[in-house]
């Protein structure tokens, strides 16, 4: 099972805001997830394998995206333990 918690990034990056917490079984589903809440968000760097590789090696995958409108997100997909 993974986590996944998407928080806005306001003031410049300096002030993270959580806007939603939620679980997943499995990476896809995850990133689903991600795309369902964000739908303006180009996921095309964010891919299953590129996600698992990082929650192997370091635990979690952290990425800042921006939508289309200019907002800025950081999105955080982690194991749960």
């Amino acid at each position: 099972m993974f986590r996944i918690a998407i928080s806005r990034l306001a003031d410049d990056g300096w002030r993270i805001v959580p806007e939603r917490r939620e679980t997943a079984m499995t990476v896809d589903e995850a990133l689903r997830a991600v795309e369902k809440y964000l739908p303006t968000v180009d996921t095309s760097e964010i891919d299953g394998d590129v996600v698992q590789r990082s929650v192997n090696r370091v635990n979690d995958f952290r990425r800042d995206v921006s939508t289309a409108d200019g907002d800025r997100y950081r999105v955080v997909i982690a194991p749960m333990m």
